[in-house]
């Protein structure tokens, strides 16, 4: 079957539904109180409802006081597993059973300003006991002889809040049957939803007031927390306290564990304990390293992400597992949404791969997966973060205890535990000796297109739907959409793709897309999924590549796109220069038959289509030791996809 691309000029209306939440009852209530200690876990079926408003803020210091070692964290041994709270306290709530209905009930529960800076993962409600299923993350979650429990049949109903968070909402992996109506989002970092191989899902009548954009630290903040524990057991090995020469000089690892933990309590009495944000005078090394320019997440943002089996760290989906129903999504229903001033930026964080001598066998970063930070790239002021311009090491706070844990890793004083997991670090000895020099010359080799973590960048994508096989997504409302990134790194030797060929010569930190779906098929061979009646508008990028209303990608095929109303900025038209499309389908989705991307002649599109294209790239070059067919993930992470004792990114 043709495409049908007639663009029409009557507006389509695209209604926001309110309709009339379900009741709480008989439920158990849920106080201040049941979170004192930390996270809520249930393991019970059963109706709950929050009956006060909930800060989360569990084990703080005392009031006016910096943190101490331990605040905010789980105690050990105690009634948290070790390796699923090891990373800290990763939501409010844990709901890890099935038939389960939380009613929120008017109230609003959210993280506390002061622990969503020290617990940089986080969400509030997370539909599983593990933030991540097996193998998977920066940790492994899941420790022998346990099993990933995962919720089934849960209802999140509202009225009510879910307010801060510094990543999720609602996160999960491997669900079922997962209702969310009448939920209004604020103030989240990375999603307002994010779940992970979930079949049958509704979001239904939700409203997403904003993102948070007070956001005071970016992801090497998060670096310096999760890498303490490591200086803390090399600080605390009695007579065999280990030491190091770092730019030449012995140096204790008692200096460096002291040294990040001021930088970090420092930044810590500035933004909680002072206005908000690092005070540039009074800790200039702090501001240098942690302050956020843009005071918005500085990596990949949505409301709504919904993707195959594996944590969403890719790039967009490219190939649809047709074999095993296990790795994908069904049935999903986003609809009669209000989603309004998504904003983020993407601090695009060169990971390096090597230097001049050749390509080491993966990217460097430390035992939590950091990468080991080289550069700045968004302020031309402080362009070196642990580089000196001559090639010599200058290190920071965080990069001398990332190169002291390497060391101590290779030379067998740590090892794998489940609250100091060793087995990702590859931090490799020639960089730890070019450190411990202090004037050895090293000429890295970049890979650019990730973020702190090395995860791919892809700007803003407002719904996700990916490695999905049936969903509709209709009447949902975009508003007011703005990615802050600056103008990409240019010294790169090659680009991260992630999971998808088609990214593998493109920086995507600047781009925004509405909805995006990629990897997808119908519900069956005679019932295609369904994009419809949305209304997208309102899109602001200075250094996008592209910005686009509905985007589909990768092996899709089987969808129908229908009754949109797409205007991405006021003015803008049928340009085929400029930066907005309203409509996009990339090569390799479905053409012909009951596999086509239908386009129906009722879609309001202010820009114009772009139908089965060839991308829209910077460059069309390809740059040798990183070819268009190489995909570095599996599964969906790097360097978090591993088997099974298997900690290196294979290339």
């Amino acid at each position: 079957m043709k495409f049908s691309i007639t663009l029409i000029l009557a507006a389509v209306s695209s209604s926001f539904v309110v309709g009339r939440p379900a009741t709480a009852r008989d439920a158990t209530c849920l106080r201040q109180a049941d979170f004192a200690q930390g996270t809520l876990i249930i393991t019970e079926p059963g109706n709950y409802k929050l009956c006060e408003d909930i800060v989360f803020h569990p084990n703080p210091p005392p009031d006016g006081k910096l943190p101490r070692e331990g605040s905010f964290d789980p105690v050990f041994p105690g009634p948290y597993d070790e390796n699923a709270f090891g990373l800290g306290f990763f939501s409010a709530i844990c709901i890890a059973a099935s038939d389960v209905t939380l009613y929120l009930n008017g109230k609003t529960i959210e993280q506390s300003a002061a622990h969503s800076l020290w617990q940089r993962f986080f969400a509030i409600i997370e539909l599983a006991d593990a933030p991540f299923i097996e193998s998977t993350g920066p940790a492994q979650f899941v420790g022998e002889g346990h099993s990933f429990t995962a919720a089934s049949n849960v209802k999140i109903i509202g009225p009510g809040i879910l307010g801060r968070s510094a990543h999720h909402g609602i996160h999960g992996n491997n669900n079922n049957n997962v209702q969310i109506q009448f939920v209004q989002f604020k103030d989240f970092e990375v999603a307002a939803v994010s779940l992970n191989n979930v079949d049958k899902l509704a979001i239904e009548h939700c409203t997403v007031f904003k993102n948070r954009q007070d956001v005071p630290v970016v992801g090497l903040f998060s670096a310096a927390r999760f890498i303490l524990p490591y200086g803390k057991a090399l600080r605390d090995m009695g007579y065999k306290r280990f030491r190091m020469m770092i730019r030449g000089k012995m140096t204790t690892a008692e200096e460096v564990y002291n040294n990040l933990v001021t930088a970090v309590n420092n930044v810590y009495s500035d933004v909680i304990l002072g206005n908000g944000i690092i005070d540039k005078v009074a800790h200039p090394d702090e501001y240098e390293l942690f302050h956020n320019p843009f005071l918005s997440i500085d990596g990949p943002c949505y409301a709504f992400l919904v993707h195959g089996k594996g944590p969403a760290v890719g790039g967009q989906g490219f190939e649809f597992n047709d074999e095993d129903a296990n790795t994908t999504s069904s049935d999903i229903t986003i609809r009669n949404n209000y989603i309004n001033k998504i904003m983020c930026w993407t601090n695009e964080v060169p990971a390096v791969i090597g230097d001049a001598s050749g390509l080491d066998e993966a990217v460097a970063n430390d035992p939590r997966g950091a990468v080991l930070q080289f550069v700045n790239t968004f302020d031309s002021s402080i362009p070196y973060i642990s580089i000196n311009p001559d090639g010599t090491y200058n290190g920071n706070v965080v990069a001398d205890m990332q190169m002291m844990v390497a060391h101590a890793i290779h030379l067998g004083y740590l090892w794998d535990e489940p609250l100091l997991q060793t087995g990702a670090n590859t931090i490799n000895p020639k960089q730890v000796a070019w450190a411990m020099d202090g004037t050895t010359v090293y000429e890295p080799l970049y890979r650019c297109n990730g973020d702190a973590m090395h995860h791919v960048n892809k700007g803003i994508v407002v719904i996700r739907v990916e490695d999905t096989k049936g969903f509709t997504i209709s009447n949902n409302q975009i508003r007011n959409v703005t990615n802050l990134s600056v103008a990409p790194f240019t010294n790169c030797y090659d680009y991260h793709p992630g999971a998808s060929e088609e990214d593998s010569d493109e920086q995507q930190g600047g781009n925004i897309r509405g909805i995006s779906v990629a990897a997808v098929r119908g519900y069956n061979s005679n019932v295609p999924s369904i994009v419809s009646s949305n209304v997208i508008t309102d899109f602001e990028s200075a250094h996008a590549d592209i910005m686009v209303g509905i985007d589909v990608q990768g092996d899709s095929k089987s969808v129908t796109i229908e009754g949109n109303t797409v205007d991405l900025k006021a003015g803008i038209k049928i340009d085929p220069s400029d930066k907005y499309l309203a409509l996009r389908c990339r090569e390799h989705t479905g053409t012909t038959g009951d596999e086509a991307i239908k386009v129906e002649n009722n879609n309001n599109f202010e820009q114009e289509m772009l139908i089965l294209n060839v991308r829209r790239l910077r460059t069309t070059e390809h740059l040798e030791g990183h070819k268009s067919g190489d995909i570095e993930w599996k599964n969906g992470g790097c360097p978090f996809a591993r088997d099974v004792g298997k900690f290196r990114r294979e290339l």
